[in-house]
């Protein structure tokens, strides 16, 4: 076995396109990672969100930092939508589906490890939670404990997962 110093480690990134059977394949190299986590390690996780949410082109944005962030969120969103339709578009923590009254589906996907620090977008770090649940967590930072799969709130209250079907 041949170990590659981590300054020539590749990761190919993989991204649908509007065909079925085709998809684009970009080369990422260590070098990009370290840039994304200069740019991102001390944003607040939920200004990150928000910002993720806009399209580059509306922002007016040139900086290629914050292009190569899009692409690489842009090419794991599918693993929180098939949360999201996993969980039938119900919190994880409440159970319920918010939207349903209005025929809305109306379900965040949160990073337990927050991506900004952690670059973690595998589906074992997304919870898909309702807006309330994400604002709270992102207001007060409470702990999550995966072997008790249940946040634990500075003031004490400890909340866990009523749904749950792919963390264990």
């Amino acid at each position: 076995m041949i170990r590659l110093p981590d300054d020539y480690k590749e990761y190919l990134a993989i991204y649908t396109t509007e065909y079925e059977d085709t998809y684009l394949l970009e080369a990422i190299v260590a070098a990009d990672i370290y840039v994304l986590k200069n740019i991102v390690q001390n944003q607040s996780e939920r200004l990150f969100e928000e910002n993720f949410n806009y399209d580059v082109a509306e922002q007016g944005s040139t900086l290629f930092g914050t292009e190569r962030i899009v692409k690489i969120r842009k090419l794991n969103k599918k693993i929180g939508d098939n949360l999201k339709l996993l969980y039938d578009y119900r919190c994880q923590i409440c159970g319920k589906s918010i939207g349903e009254k209005y025929d809305s589906q109306v379900v965040e996907a949160h990073h337990i490890d927050y991506f900004v620090h952690s670059l973690n977008n595998d589906s074992n770090n997304q919870l898909i939670v309702c807006p309330n649940h994400h604002s709270i967590i992102h207001d007060v930072n409470p702990v999550f404990d995966r072997k008790r799969l249940i946040y634990i709130y500075p003031n004490g209250i400890k909340e866990g997962l009523v749904l749950n079907q792919h963390i264990g």
